[in-house]
């Protein structure tokens, strides 16, 4: 019913800001990051000219060989760009079993690092790599000092991605297999457009069962658009990450749900199971509750375009039965 899903659109359209259950898996821009813009690489050859967040260039005389990242994404494009040798330290969430594409990449010798600027000197890096969800006094501690430092904020769609592998394959030299990464990702897209071609679009929820989902202007959005669905949160407004309950849930009528599969939910997606207003929403009456592992679709990395690939025939099957 088109009336009662507007009427609960006021309810769930307000961010979450600051929540904890977000911090993994949200990646919006840090408040107070204004004055820092992303970086970039200028420059065919080593040594190369990189433009820090601060604007200030710096030399990049050779390939660095001591990187540091600070946050996920960048720690599983590094896996697939560069020996693990060059790579100093990773972020803690490198190891996180429900949300990592790089585990057991990393050996002990790579340092797990939270984003404290004193510890991550003592590592000398020659590249620090870091996104736009940072703390920003971190941030500025570490602008004030001679480390290069590559900045990449810009992660709601496919195209920032394309935009982010391109400029992390500068800095480290390795272009060819960024533009490989480009090459796959774009692949992937392709083929699933393909294969969707003449499929109903079915209006999808993504739903974390601690109680949020996601709307416009976010790069799981766009996965669910390509995936071939269309986002109801968006449909009524939801811009972000926005706070849903289970009335607000019922009465969007989805016609599927996407949960995404992570340890620390198990236990309220386990108590779901018992809820008799649950068990009244159609898409879960109609057994069409899609549990994904959260690693494939909430991740800034290449990796989630194969998790829109795994999306679209889990949504579409009849697409490509074939």
């Amino acid at each position: 019913m088109p009336t009662r899903r507007l009427a609960v659109a006021a309810c769930i359209a307000a961010p979450l800001v600051g929540a904890a259950v977000l911090a993994r898996r949200v990646r919006g821009a840090v408040v107070g990051a204004r004055g820092f813009v992303d970086s970039r690489v200028e420059g065919a050859a080593f040594p190369r000219r990189l433009v820090d967040p601060a604007g200030v260039a710096r030399e990049l005389p050779r390939p660095p060989a001591r990187i540091v990242s600070t946050y996920l994404a960048c720690e599983e494009n590094l896996a697939a760009l560069v020996p693990v040798e060059r790579v100093a330290a990773v972020s803690v969430y490198a190891d996180d079993r429900s949300a990592s594409n790089c585990l057991g990449v990393y050996p002990p010798r790579v340092a797990r690092l939270r984003f404290d600027p004193e510890p991550l000197l003592a590592l000398e890096p020659d590249l620090v790599c870091v996104s736009g969800y940072n703390e920003i006094e971190s941030l500025r501690i570490l602008a004030s000092t001679d480390v290069p430092i590559l900045r990449s904020s810009h992660m709601s769609s496919f195209a920032d991605m394309i935009v982010g592998l391109r400029l992390l394959g500068a800095a480290l030299g390795a272009d060819a297999g960024a533009e490989a990464l480009v090459g796959e990702v774009a692949g992937a897209l392709e083929a699933v457009e393909r294969g969707l071609r003449g499929a109903r679009r079915l209006r999808v929820l993504y739903y974390d069962p601690l109680g949020y989902t996601m709307g416009a202007g976010t790069l799981l959005d766009e996965i669910l658009t390509r995936a071939g669905g269309r986002n109801a949160a968006a449909d009524l407004g939801l811009r972000g990450a926005g706070q849903i309950g289970l009335e607000e849930l019922f009465a969007l009528e989805p016609d599927a749900i996407v949960i995404p599969r992570y340890g620390d939910v198990m236990p309220a997606l386990a108590a779901l199971s018992g809820n008799a207003l649950w068990r009244r929403v159609p898409a879960v009456a109609a057994g069409r509750v899609h549990e994904v592992p959260g690693a494939w679709i909430n991740t800034e990395s290449f990796h989630a375009a194969r998790g829109l690939a795994r999306l679209a025939r889990l949504l579409h099957p009849e697409a490509f039965a074939g």
